[in-house]
C-alpha cells in the first residue's frame, strides 16, 4: 500500500533555486545577472563512498538530511548545547542538517544494506539512497538482506517504492521482533496520533509487501544473518538494534541512532533527543555502546553523523571524541 502523508516531520521550507532570467524584464527594467552558483545545478553528485574495513567493503551511501532543534536535545541546560554547537561553528539555535545515511557491506559474495533510507516519507531533502546505490553500481535487484536498525521512516521508508512495491525485490528484510511488534500493533496505531500515528502507518506500509511475500524476518537480536550479531539497543525505539559484523579482520558496529548529534552528544552521552520513546533507556543503551566502541577499537557506521559516518571513538574526559575515517583509495585497506 502507498506511503502516507508524513508532512510533520519535514517541516522545512525551501525556496525553489531555479535560475533567475538576465536582461530586460517583461516590464523593461533590467534584472540582476545571474551569479556562478544559479547558473549551476543546486544538487551535488550522488553521495557515495566506498572503504575496505577490515575483510569488508563498506559503501556509505547519503540518503539526505533531517533538521534537528537544540530544544530537542535534553539533560544540559539549553546555553551550554547551544555553546557547543555554536562553538563547533553550527548555528546556535540548533537548525542543523542532520545526515542521513545508509550502508551497503559486501562480503564473500553477500550484498547486506544496513538501513533504506527515507524514500518519499520525507519530502524533497531525503530519499535519494537508491540514486547513491545505483551510482555506485549496484542494482537494488542485487541486494540480498536488509537490516533494519529500527522503522523510524528515515530508515524504513526507502524499503519500498512509490506505489508500494518492494524497493528490494530479492532481498529478505530483517528487523527485531520487539521493533516490528510495536510498530506493527494494531491497538497501538489506533490509539496514536499526529506523528507518532503517522509513523506507525509508515511503517506498516514499508514491511507489508516482503511479510506478504514471506520475506520479513522478526528476530529476537544475537544472530541476524550469519557474520553479523544484532545488539539490543532498546531506548531510542522499543526494539532499536545495532549490527555489528564480525567476519573481517576489525570489526564494524553499525549502530544505527544511538547518536543524533555529535557536537553534544559524544562528549555528552547523557544527553537524549525528543524523538527517543524512552529517554532514560536510550541514555543508558548509548553510555554502554559508546564504551563498547571505544574500548575494543572497533569501527562505527553512524546514521548521522557527518558524511560517510564512518570513524572510531576515543575517550576524551567524560565523554567521547569522534575519528572520522580518512579517504583514500579503494586498493589499500584500513
Amino acid at each position: 500500500m502507498p506511503y502516507p502523508p508524513l508532512a510533520d516531520l519535514h517541516s522545512l521550507s525551501w525556496p525553489h533555486p531555479g535560475p533567475r532570467p538576465s536582461g530586460p524584464s517583461p516590464s523593461g527594467r533590467h534584472e540582476r545577472k545571474r551569479s556562478v552558483l544559479s547558473r549551476t545545478s543546486p544538487g551535488q553528485a550522488p553521495g557515495f563512498q566506498r572503504f575496505r574495513l577490515g575483510g569488508l567493503l563498506v559503501t556509505a551511501l547519503y540518503d539526505g538530511f533531517v533538521p534537528i532543534l537544540a530544544e530537542d536535545l535534553h539533560g544540559e541546560p539549553q546555553t551550554e548545547i547551544r555553546r557547543r554547537l555554536a562553538d563547533a561553528y553550527l548555528p546556535e539555535d540548533g537548525d542543523l542538517h542532520t545526515a542521513v545515511i545508509g550502508f551497503l557491506v559486501e562480503d564473500d559474495g553477500r550484498r547486506v544494506l544496513v538501513d533504506a533510507g527515507s524514500g518519499s516519507t520525507l519530502g524533497p531533502h531525503t530519499g535519494h539512497l537508491r540514486e547513491a546505490l545505483s551510482a555506485a553500481g549496484v542494482a537494488a535487484e542485487d541486494v540480498d538482506h536488509v537490516l533494519i536498525t529500527h522503522l523510524h521512516p528515515d530508515h524504513s521508508g526507502g524499503l519500498v517504492t512509490d506505489d508500494g512495491e518492494p524497493a528490494y525485490p530479492r532481498a529478505t528484510v530483517h528487523v527485531s521482533r520487539a521493533e516490528a511488534d510495536h510498530w506493527l500493533d494494531e491497538k497501538l496505531t489506533a490509539r496514536a496520533t499526529g506523528v507518532q500515528k503517522q509513523i506507525h502507518e509508515a511503517a506498516a506500509a514499508a514491511l507489508e509487501p516482503y511479510r506478504a511475500s514471506g520475506r520479513l524476518d522478526a528476530f529476537d537480536f544475537l544472530d541476524a544473518v550469519p557474520g553479523v550479531c544484532a545488539l539490543d539497543q532498546q531506548g531510542h525505539t522499543a526494539g532499536h538494534s545495532g549490527y555489528l559484523f564480525t567476519g573481517g579482520d576489525e570489526p564494524v558496529l553499525f549502530w544505527g541512532d544511538t547518536v543524533h548529534s555529535h557536537t553534544v552528544q559524544l562528549p555528552c552521552p547523557h544527553v537524549s533527543i525528543s524523538i527517543d520513546s524512552d529517554e532514560g533507556r536510550a541514555v543508558k543503551a548509548r553510555a554502554r555502546v559508546l564504551d563498547d566502541v571505544a574500548g575494543r577499537g572497533w569501527w562505527v557506521a553512524a546514521s548521522h553523523l557527518p558524511f560517510p559516518g564512518l570513524g572510531h571513538l576515543r575517550p576524551d574526559g567524560e565523554g567521547y571524541r569522534w575519528v572520522p575515517v580518512h579517504f583514500k583509495p579503494l586498493d589499500q585497506s584500513y
